[in-house]
C-alpha cells in the first residue's frame, strides 16, 4: 500500500508537473499574440495620429487657400474700380482740356472785338 501511495504521489506530481508545463506553454503563446496585438494597437495609434495631424494640415491649408482666393478677389474688384477712376479722370482732364481751349478761343476773339472797336 505504501508503494501505491507513492506511486499515487509520484503520479500526481508528474501530472501537476505536466499540467503546469502545458499552462505557461499556453500563457507565453498568449503573451505573444497579446504582444502582436499591442503592437498593431500601437501603429493604429502613430496612423491615426498621423491621419490627424495631415488632417489639420489640410484644414489649415483649405482655410489659407480660401481667404486668399477672397483677398484676390478683392484686389480684382479693386482694380476694376482703380480702372474706372482712371478713366473717369481721364475724360474730365479731357473736358478740362477742352474748356480750357474754348476758353483761350474766346479770350482770343474778345481780344480781337477790342482791337476792332478801338
Amino acid at each position: 500500500m505504501e508503494n501505491f501511495t507513492v506511486m499515487l504521489c509520484f503520479a500526481l506530481v508528474i501530472l501537476l508537473f505536466t499540467y503546469h508545463s502545458v499552462a505557461i506553454i499556453i500563457i507565453y503563446k498568449k503573451r505573444k499574440e497579446f504582444i502582436i496585438a499591442y503592437e498593431r494597437v500601437l501603429n493604429l495609434k502613430e496612423w491615426c495620429d498621423k491621419i490627424s495631424e495631415e488632417a489639420g494640415q489640410s484644414y489649415i491649408i483649405e482655410s489659407v487657400e480660401k481667404r486668399g482666393n477672397e483677398l484676390i478677389a478683392q484686389l480684382n474688384l479693386l482694380n476694376a474700380n482703380l480702372v474706372k477712376i482712371q478713366e473717369h479722370h481721364k475724360n474730365l482732364q479731357e473736358r478740362q482740356q477742352k474748356l480750357h481751349d474754348s476758353l483761350l478761343e474766346e479770350h482770343k476773339l474778345l481780344n480781337q472785338y477790342f482791337e476792332n472797336y478801338s
